[in-house]
């Protein structure tokens, strides 16, 4: 959706987008347009280009926290209103271990599965939602390779044959069995 008074850009490719970033930048930052930015393409901009985007352009915001590696962006996004700019937090790979424990409480279940599939989710958050109510989310922390052992032998016991059988595959569940107590791997 386009707001009442603002022209929307869609540019061809990334290069052109930062062209037109450039080029425009006071206009951005008057609010004038509603320019359209990928996902892609948004790993090409400076952290304050990326700033005056997600500012001024209101949609980019998904794209743009899915991208930026600034923390202080990411942590305004984590708080953000958008379910969308939240999970896409979440499922960033630069996203601080500040954000994705406070997006770990968070009420949309589709925000707490990209917390629990997060490598730098915090072994503290990955506990609390190894216990979620939703199979979906247990099943990202059982997926998740920086789950800490003991944790995925618990998930290993979970109530629902998916999370049991993603927490079985993964190479850090201790495995049970003669050979493997052998080997002091169970």
């Amino acid at each position: 959706m386009v707001e009442q008074g603002k022209q929307k850009i869609i540019p061809a490719d990334a290069d052109e987008c930062i062209k037109f970033v450039v080029e425009h930048r006071e206009e951005i930052a008057e609010g004038l347009y509603d320019l359209h930015v990928e996902k892609t393409w948004a790993k090409a901009f400076e952290a304050s280009d990326l700033l005056l985007i997600a500012s001024a352009c209101p949609g980019t915001r998904p794209a743009v926290a899915s991208a930026t590696s600034a923390a202080d962006l990411l942590e305004s996004f984590a708080v953000d209103a958008d379910g969308n700019v939240r999970e896409a937090v979440a499922d960033n790979p630069k996203a601080p271990a500040k954000s994705l424990e406070r997006l770990a409480d968070d009420p949309l279940s589709s925000v707490r599965m990209a917390v629990a599939g997060n490598l730098n989710t915090p072994a503290a958050s990955l506990e609390k939602l190894a216990t979620d109510a939703i199979n979906y989310v247990r099943w990202s922390v059982a997926n998740n390779e920086q789950t800490p052992p003991a944790l995925l032998k618990s998930l290993a016991q979970d109530p629902d044959s998916h999370v049991r059988n993603q927490a079985k595959q993964n190479p850090n569940t201790p495995k049970g069995g003669f050979f493997a107590r052998l080997l002091g791997k169970g």
